[in-house]
């Protein structure tokens, strides 16, 4: 099951680093709820964080999410001890500071975080931004990293879609510079008929055409000519020219038996 779960969290940063610009050490906004439940579950937040996602990893509030844990006080003074232990980013609100929810709807517009929360409103809100991972315990024991939204989809297949097309300025570009090479060629009195072409006449395929009869009898008549010469070249004794002594010797021994 932790391989399961150490492939999906990989898959689904994966997604947002290839279409939203995620890069490493990953900034984890951590809110209140989520320290809590943390805290009540006896959860290393920091420890866990890094085992599960398994990357570098910063770990970061802001004074607004401190502000409002320390003005509840009484048992949460644990949970505010361990949120100043975090990295406090700036949020612009320090002068005014506002809810910890705002101040981290304000923060993902401008910034990419994974915001760590059990807030049930927050979490809507945040499935309904595209770009933006949402973490939470699962029954507040289980760290889950939620399956990337349709909105995110749906924004990643959009940017994709935007980089594959051509931009209009490129295609106008590229008709210029071809007008200038002179490859473009611009076609004068378009729908007008144009002239047709003479078919001209073509040859017959002479693989495809007969041979005539008179050509095949007189054919047949030189290849039976043919075989008939040869025929008597073969009946022809060939002769056998002998030496002179041979001849002479031959002419003694029948001079011999005559006698």
């Amino acid at each position: 099951m932790k391989v399961t779960k150490h492939k999906k969290a990989r898959k689904y940063m994966s997604f947002y680093i290839n279409n939203f610009g995620f890069r490493e050490p990953l900034l984890t906004l951590i809110d209140g709820t989520f320290c809590q439940a943390a805290y009540k579950a006896r959860i290393q937040i920091e420890d866990q964080l890094k085992k599960y996602f398994q990357c570098e990893l910063k770990l970061i509030v802001t004074a607004c999410i401190i502000t409002e844990v320390d003005n509840i006080g009484g048992p949460l003074t644990a949970v505010c001890q361990l949120l100043k232990k975090f990295l406090v980013h700036r949020c612009g609100h320090e002068k005014a500071p506002i809810s910890g929810s705002a101040c981290i709807k304000s923060m993902t517009k401008t910034c990419n975080y994974i915001v760590a929360t059990q807030d049930r409103g927050l979490q809507e809100w945040l499935r309904s931004r595209p770009g933006v991972p949402l973490f939470y315990l699962h029954n507040n024991l289980v760290p889950t990293l939620v399956q990337p939204s349709e909105a995110s989809v749906r924004a990643a297949a959009s940017k994709s879609q935007a980089r594959v097309q051509v931009r209009e300025v490129d295609t106008q570009t590229l008709t210029s510079l071809k007008r200038k090479e002179g490859i473009l060629v611009e076609e004068d009195g378009a729908g007008k008929d144009k002239p047709k072409r003479k078919k001209k006449g073509k040859n017959p395929n002479p693989l495809s055409c007969k041979k005539s009869k008179k050509r095949k009898e007189q054919d047949g008549l030189k290849k039976t000519e043919a075989v008939q010469e040869h025929a008597i070249e073969k009946k022809k004794r060939k002769r056998v020219k002998l030496a002179k002594h041979v001849v002479e010797h031959l002419k003694s021994i029948k001079a011999e038996g005559e006698q």
